[in-house]
């Protein structure tokens, strides 16, 4: 039995920016481009409650 959690494991979906695959519901969008994040390349900015992709953070920065 695998005791890896589901969210965890690898997905269907595809990360545009680090190529890893990851499921849809553990993943994010960025507020400026809505392309699908995954949870490790996200940027979240805390003070103005956005997630953002590395390419739009680089534009805003």
């Amino acid at each position: 039995m695998n005791d890896t959690p589901w969210w965890l494991e690898s997905g269907p979906e595809t990360c545009q920016f680090c190529l890893r695959t990851f499921h849809y519901e553990a993943g994010y969008h960025c507020i400026h481009c809505d392309r699908p994040i995954c949870p490790t390349c996200v940027i979240e900015r805390l003070d103005e409650r956005e997630t953002v992709c590395p390419e739009c953070r680089e534009e805003t920065s």
